[in-house]
This record gives C-alpha cells, sequence and structure tokens, in this order.
C-alpha cells in the first residue's frame, strides 16, 4: 500500500512547529551558569553593566603619565619615581606597578610594558615612549550596558558562560525537554544484548542503532534522553511501551513502523491512545513521517514516528524538531554537478564540500537509499530542493546546511 494524502513539507513544518511552541512554553528551567553549556537559552538577556566595569591594565608593567614617556628610548630612558601603593593617584613623574586585569589608579592614562622598563629602588627607568590610553583596556570596550549578550533560541557556549560569569550573572533560563526514544521492529536486537558478530549474522539481526544515535541526538540539544528496550512488531507491546513513555516524558520518538504495512503497528496505537496530526509528508528520504500528540490527565506529550531506516529518521528528525531549536549554520557555493528531483517534493540532498582550482564546490553523494548511515558521517552537510524546484544545474549556486 502506499501513503496517501502527503502534506507538503512547508506545511507540515508550520503545524508541528506550532506544537512545539505551545509544549516549550511550559519546559523553562533556572539554570546554574555552570551547567548551563549546550543548553538552549529560553530568555534574552542584556548586559547589567559595561564590561570592562573600571578602567584596568592589560599588560603587566607600570602605569604612567603617557606624556611623562615621550621620546624614552633605549638610549634615553626615563626616570620615574615608583609609588608603593597601586591605589594612589599617580602625579607627574611618577608611576605604579600593575598586573594584567588590575584597576587603573587616578591620573594613569597608560602602561608601559614591563619588558621596556628596569625597576630599581624607589625608581623605574622606562626604555620606551606609549602614546595615551596604550596598554588600557576601558569601560565598556568589550561590552557595554543594555548589549544583548544571549539571544532567546540560541545555544549556550562556554563563551557565553565567561561573559555571563563576568557580568555576575549566576543562572540563566534554559529550555529542558525529557524524549523517550523506543525502536520497534521483529528484526532489532539492542547493543547490550549483541553477544557476538557471528551471533548477529547467523539469526539475520539488525543491532537497535536508531535508538543509541537518538539519545546522542538529543543530548546534543542540552535535553534529557531516555532509552527503552526495542519492541517487537506487536500491537499490545508496542501500546504498553508506548504508555509508559508517553507518561514519562515530554516528547516520545519511535523509529519504526511509520509506513502502511501488515506489521506498522505504531500508528495505528497512536490513534488509539491520542491522535494522530501528521502521516506522510512529501520529502525523500523520509515520506513516512508521522507527527501526533497524546493526553494523559493534564499532561500532553508530542509524538514524533520516525522511520525505522536511520537516514531517514535523521532527516526527519533534523526537519521537525532539531531545526526548531537550533538552525544550521548555512553558506552558498556552486554545485560540482546537477541534481535531477521530480516536482512536488522537498528532495533533501546530502553533500561533501570539495576543493578543485582554489574554489570550494558542493558535490551531492552518489549514494540512494535511507539505511546508508555513512552518508551520515562522510557528509558535510546537505540542500533542500524544493517542491517547486526540477533540480539544479552544474554551478548552480545553491544553500549547504553544513552538519
Amino acid at each position: 500500500m502506499l501513503l496517501k494524502n502527503l502534506t507538503p513539507y512547508r506545511t507540515a513544518r508550520d503545524i508541528v512547529f506550532k506544537e512545539l511552541d505551545k509544549l516549550v512554553e511550559d519546559k523553562i528551567e533556572l539554570t546554574p551558569i555552570y551547567e548551563a553549556s549546550n543548553r538552549i537559552a529560553a530568555e534574552d538577556i542584556f548586559s547589567p553593566e559595561d564590561l570592562p566595569m573600571f578602567n584596568r591594565s592589560a599588560m603587566d608593567g607600570y602605569g604612567v603619565i603617557a606624556e611623562d614617556t615621550f621620546g624614552a628610548s633605549e638610549t634615553n630612558p626615563v626616570i620615574l619615581d615608583l609609588l608603593e601603593d597601586p591605589n594612589t593617584a599617580v602625579r607627574r613623574g611618577q608611576c605604579v606597578k600593575l598586573s594584567t586585569g588590575m584597576a587603573i589608579p587616578k591620573g594613569v592614562d597608560g602602561v608601559v610594558m614591563k619588558e621596556y622598563c628596569i625597576e630599581g629602588e624607589g625608581f623605574v627607568e622606562v626604555r620606551r615612549g606609549i602614546r595615551p590610553y596604550e596598554n588600557i583596556s576601558k569601560i565598556g570596550e568589550d561590552i557595554k550596558r543594555g548589549d544583548l549578550v544571549l539571544k532567546r533560541g540560541e545555544v549556550i557556549t562556554p563563551y557565553h558562560i565567561g561573559i555571563l560569569s563576568s557580568l555576575g550573572i549566576k543562572y540563566v533560563k534554559t529550555y529542558n525537554l525529557s524524549v523517550g526514544i523506543v525502536a520497534t521492529g521483529d528484526e532489532l536486537v539492542d547493543l547490550e544484548d549483541v553477544s557476538s558478530i557471528e551471533e548477529l549474522k547467523k539469526k539475520r539481526y539488525i543491532v537497535n542503532s536508531n535508538t543509541p544515535m537518538f539519545y546522542a541526538l538529543t543530548g546534543e540539544l542540552g535535553f534529557t534522553p531516555k532509552m527503552y528496550k526495542s519492541v517487537r512488531d506487536n500491537r499490545e507491546e508496542i501500546e504498553e511501551v508506548l504508555l509508559k513513555a508517553i507518561e514519562e516524558n515530554d516528547v516520545v520518538v519511535t523509529t519504526g513502523g511509520t509506513s502502511v504495512g501488515d506489521r506498522d503497528y505504531t500508528l495505528e496505537v497512536v490513534k488509539d491512545i491520542g491522535e494522530v496530526i501528521i502521516h506522510g509528508v512529501k520529502i525523500r528520504p523520509g515520506k513516512p513521517f508521522g507527527f501526533g500528540r497524546c493526553s494523559l490527565g493534564e499532561k500532553e506529550t508530542l509524538l514524533y514516528m520516525l522511520s525505522g531506516y536511520p537516514v531517514a529518521a535523521v532527516v526527519q528528525w533534523e526537519l521537525f524538531f532539531r531545526g526548531y531549536f537550533r538552525s544550521r549554520r548555512s553558506i552558498y557555493l556552486p554545485l560540482k554537478r546537477g541534481v535531477p528531483s521530480t516536482a512536488g517534493r522537498t528532495d533533501v540532498v546530502r553533500v561533501k564540500l570539495v576543493s578543485e582550482n582554489r574554489r570550494t564546490y558542493v558535490e551531492p553523494l552518489r549514494i540512494r537509499g535511507s539505511g546508508v548511515l555513512s552518508s551520515l558521517k562522510d557528509g558535510d552537510g546537505y540542500i533542500l530542493v524544493e517542491e517547486d524546484i526540477e533540480g539544479y544545474e552544474k554551478g548552480d549556486y545553491v544553500k549547504v546546511y553544513l552538519f
């Protein structure tokens, strides 16, 4: 049987994203800054203060009045009195010893690097002149009060954490979803149950690679993944594990059982216990994408019913889940060869970037099939051939979404 009444990709994405809009409103938590790396910010944060908050030394050296050093050289050093207290106001003919990051005392308008100075008993020989405000980090040089330092929806990096910490910010609001992962299929064996390669070949089992892969993909988004044992193609068993996963998670991701074969029960179960909103999208790979929701009491869980084929499942995840929270970096580059496509369907084409004659080109991977995992490992990204385009010609510039 064939899937009927396929939903256009952009329409399906809008439907899914609107459901996610409602879900994430209540999935915000206050996260200690030390634990926020790789999480997704749920708020805009504007700087409460200038950074630096005061003028400070950018070097180890001596704080001076820059004019006192004009003309100083190896053969004609300037002698300045060295003050003992670094907090003392400096007057003409005086200097103060400073370390990197120390506040600039009153009167100082430059710092001479210690490499160009010789310190004596109560004095310093300055052997190089400096300009006013040389080697001084000025107030607000890095960040101005009111600057946007973290944008809602942005992935929090260690560098964000460095800036937020410098501003005295201890907590940040982040999104946190719990994601249950369930794989279905009689042919599957979970990784922990594999005893030997020989047994796999003999019994013709397929290792359940989807569950550990989606566990990692969920963690990449800063969310909390939960794995469940793979389930046979048995309606009662699928319903049992799905109800448990729905009760325990905000989102449930299933792989397998989304087509219309005799033993594809996932969609049937979801129809009975909840609602199937989408089944079948005009994309390749990933056409048998299913999306729904289920309510247990006051709790509502979204269900992503993905293909059992790894590549198709990853494409579905990329377009309908990851893409909501994290957009890919993209670049426009010319195609090394043409990409055929069929109008009325969005094609997701895996590509590599190749260099030739000092130029970078996009080379579509010559791989077909939704189970070829190496195409994800070896690819540098993908392009979308929208449904109103009948492919691209060699040399056309295309937008590449980078992995």
